[in-house]
C-alpha cells in the first residue's frame, strides 16, 4: 500500500505554502539549527528547505540535518539534492539513504560550482543532469528499480521539485530545460530569489499561460546595499533591478527597506 502524500504535497494542492531555506551547521552540533527551525514552525512555516553546501561551503550533510529537524520537531523538510560532485553510484545510494531516514521531499538542482567555495580544487564533475535525475527518481526509483533496471525492493515515494529561474537571461533555453524537467515528472518548482516583480509575468507570457505544477517563488530580504550589489554581481543566475539597488543604497534603515521590498514582491 502506497503511503499518503507528503504534507508538502497536500499543502501545495490546497493552499499557499511558506518554506524557508536553512543551511546545516558547519560542525556536528545541530541544536541551534533545530531551535531556529522550531521558531519557524511555530510562526507557520510549512517546511524547511535544507540546503546542501550552499555557495560550495563545507557544511554538515543535509540529509542528517533534515532527519534531525523532522525527527525532533515533526516538521517536514525539502532536501536539496545537487547532482554536481556525485557520480551515478553515489546519487542513487544517497537517495536510498535519505528515503530510509523518512525524507520524501526532494529539490533537485545542479549545485554551486566548487571553484567559488571553501575547496576550489575539489572534484566538480557529475554523471546526471538535474532533469535526468528528476526522471531517474520518478521513473526508476519510485517504480522500484535503479538506473540499470535492477530491482531495489520496495519502490521509493519521493515528491520531487526542480529549479526554475523566472528572470533567466535566456528565457528560451530556460523553457527548454523546464520542459525536460516536467517531462521527467517534476511535481513542483522552486525558483531563484525574485527581485523583479514583473519577472513572473514575463515568464508566464513566454511559456504561454499558467505553469502545470505548483511554483514556490523565492524571496530573499536584502539586508544592505552591499548585500544587494553582491547578489547582483557575484551570484550566478541572480539579478536585481537598478531601482532596488538604489533604494537600498539610499535607505536610512537598509534592513527595514529590504523587508519592505520583500513584502511588495510577495504582494505582487
Amino acid at each position: 500500500v502506497a503511503p499518503p502524500p507528503t504534507a508538502l504535497a497536500q499543502a501545495l494542492a490546497e493552499r499557499f505554502v511558506i518554506t524557508v531555506e536553512m543551511s546545516p551547521p558547519r560542525g556536528y552540533d545541530p541544536n541551534r539549527l533545530v531551535e531556529q527551525a522550531q521558531m519557524l514552525r511555530d510562526a507557520g512555516v510549512t517546511a524547511i528547505d535544507m540546503a546542501d553546501s550552499p555557495r560550495a561551503r563545507m557544511r554538515m550533510s543535509p540529509w542528517a540535518a533534515s532527519f534531525l529537524v523532522q525527527s525532533r520537531l515533526g516538521m517536514e523538510t525539502i532536501l536539496h539534492f545537487p547532482t554536481r560532485g556525485r557520480n551515478l553510484l553515489r546519487v542513487q545510494g544517497d537517495l536510498l539513504a535519505a528515503h530510509a531516514l523518512n525524507i520524501r521531499n526532494l529539490f533537485v538542482v545542479m549545485g554551486d560550482p566548487t571553484r567559488i567555495g571553501d575547496f576550489p580544487d575539489a572534484a566538480d564533475n557529475y554523471d546526471v543532469t538535474p532533469s535526468g535525475l528528476v526522471e531517474l527518481v520518478k521513473h526508476n526509483l519510485n517504480r522500484g528499480v535503479d538506473q540499470a533496471g535492477q530491482p531495489i525492493g520496495l519502490p521509493t515515494h519521493f515528491f520531487v521539485g526542480a529549479a526554475l529561474n523566472l528572470d533567466a537571461e535566456n528565457p528560451e533555453q530556460e523553457i527548454k530545460v523546464l520542459r525536460r524537467k516536467l517531462d521527467g515528472g517534476a511535481d513542483f518548482l522552486l525558483t531563484q530569489p525574485v527581485f523583479d516583480p514583473t519577472a513572473s509575468d514575463r515568464f508566464r507570457a513566454a511559456w504561454g499561460g499558467p505553469l502545470p505544477v505548483p511554483v514556490i517563488a523565492g524571496l530573499l530580504p536584502l539586508t544592505s546595499s552591499r548585500h544587494a550589489e553582491y547578489l547582483h554581481h557575484e551570484i550566478p543566475g541572480l539579478s536585481s533591478p537598478q531601482r532596488l539597488r538604489d533604494l537600498m543604497a539610499k535607505a536610512a534603515d537598509p534592513e527595514a527597506e529590504g523587508i519592505a521590498i520583500a513584502r511588495d514582491l510577495l504582494a505582487h
